[in-house]
């Protein structure tokens, strides 16, 4: 049997990215299923403060934003760590072989990631951080 080239897909993984498993999984809510290329320029609208983040799951005491939508917030730092990853995934994608024209991200999770001590002044404090995996594949 041959494989057809739907069945192929690219993945990338950020490892104990420095944000917050919260805000990374809002940010895969709101990019799911887009095409790569319009999930990049959302997340650069995102980390330019001009887009907001809909948050539909951890979203007690936020408030409304401008548009057709409840509440949000812009994750700056969360946005640039997934962006490194989309666009990793989007590389390895088209070393596969794959265009990057039909590309869309068909998986996004993010779990918790290693808790660690700070070091120097606020030594003593945990931080967070996440694990973000982002699969893309070809339309």
């Amino acid at each position: 049997m041959s494989e057809e080239n739907n069945d192929v897909e690219a993945k990338a993984r950020g490892v104990n990215i420095d944000a917050s498993r919260k805000h990374c999984t809002e940010i895969g809510d709101f990019i799911r299923g887009d095409n790569v290329d319009k999930a990049i320029s959302k997340l650069e609208k995102v980390i330019d403060k001009e887009l907001a983040v809909p948050y539909n799951k951890y979203n007690s005491d936020l408030a409304h934003k401008k548009g057709n939508m409840d509440a949000g917030r812009y994750p700056v730092n969360a946005s640039k760590e997934v962006l490194k990853v989309l666009k990793n995934a989007k590389n390895n994608a088209v070393y596969q072989g794959l265009s990057d024209e039909n590309l869309y991200i068909s998986e996004y999770f993010a779990t918790q990631g290693n808790r660690y001590l700070t070091p120097k002044r606020n030594r003593g404090r945990k931080t967070k951080s996440a694990h973000v995996t982002i699969k893309v594949r070809e339309r």
